[in-house]
């Protein structure tokens, strides 16, 4: 009985760790961070946030008058309400430790000695918006189907409306996972679950494949 309960037990937490991670996207995706009065003085960075195999991970990228190069974050520890970057720069292992303001803003130290902010950049969300995605080859032909992307607390989220075809309802997108400069969305059409893999061409302009079977090409839509 308590092997049972124990199995039990553990079943319920990976669950509830499951449900956390699914839920705590918060931290995905473009931040200015600002440390103030550092030894160098004011510092910016750019911070890419992305999740990689259930993992946050990511890269920042110094703002500073001379060329900037981006430096790979090498480890990243989260909860709900906190996050805690490790990174190395000029020879320094260092860490940022910032605290939930709101979804958009963030704040806390470097290192537990300088004060620092987050803000959220909405205005670099590559994906969010309306994308016209051609499907090519397909059983039944080419299709065209309309994409609304938006993010919500942090994570990508829309819908798909098919233009051709029998299909014409609009279809929820149920996961989108976002790694290494690519975008993968998962829905299911026809009864069948599927998923497109996506890149980036240009800024307009999409590339990848359905299935890993079908070429897709992908046009932003401005409105």
């Amino acid at each position: 009985m308590k092997k049972t309960n124990a199995i039990l037990t553990l079943l319920l937490l990976i669950g509830t760790l499951n449900g956390f991670a699914q839920k705590n996207d918060l931290w995905l995706g473009k931040w200015e961070f600002f440390v103030k009065e550092t030894p160098q003085g004011d510092v910016k960075l750019i911070g890419n946030l992305v999740r990689k195999d259930g993992k946050l991970t990511g890269e920042l990228t110094p703002v500073t008058n001379q060329v900037t190069e981006k430096v790979p974050i090498s480890n990243i520890e989260e909860s709900a309400d906190k996050i805690v970057i490790y990174f190395t720069a000029a020879g320094y292992d260092l860490n940022l430790a910032l605290n939930k303001v709101d979804n958009d803003n963030l704040k806390g130290t470097l290192m537990d000695s300088f004060q620092a902010t987050g803000k959220r950049l909405k205005d670099n969300d590559f994906y969010a918006g309306k994308w016209e995605m051609l499907i090519i080859g397909t059983p039944n032909g080419d299709a065209v189907l309309t994409t609304a992307l938006a993010r919500k607390d942090g994570k990508l989220t829309g819908t798909i409306t098919p233009k051709t075809g029998d299909q014409k309802e609009e279809i929820k997108i149920s996961n989108v996972e976002e790694a290494d400069g690519k975008v993968t969305l998962y829905f299911t059409i026809q009864q069948y679950d599927v998923n497109v893999l996506l890149e980036k061409v240009d800024d307009d302009n999409l590339k990848g494949s359905l299935m890993n079977m079908f070429d897709v090409k992908v046009k932003r839509i401005k409105e």
